[in-house]
């Protein structure tokens, strides 16, 4: 079995917890059914700008605590920012 960490942000609600699962669909749905038994407990607040934004992440997670990320199957994104070297 893997662990799996889910978090799920929505309309200002904020879910946070680990499941382990064979796969990553069984792992969605272990985080559903812990959400709706009340083992993985809702919170108030999350400080989003635009509730309305919905936001998963999902990561799998090495049983010493730190996450996996296959960089060969993620996309690329957009850069945010300025380069930081100074001119002058």
């Amino acid at each position: 079995m893997k662990l799996y960490r889910i978090q799920v942000k929505y309309k200002n609600r904020y879910a946070d917890g680990m499941v382990e699962a064979d796969d990553d669909k069984t792992a969605l749905e272990c985080f559903v059914k812990k959400v709706d038994s009340g083992e993985i407990i809702e919170k108030e607040g999350a400080g989003f700008e635009n509730p309305d934004l919905f936001f998963l992440t999902f990561e799998e997670v090495d049983r010493d605590g730190t996450a996996k990320v296959n960089i060969g199957e993620t996309s690329v994104g957009v850069q945010v920012g300025n380069a930081s070297v100074g001119t002058g």
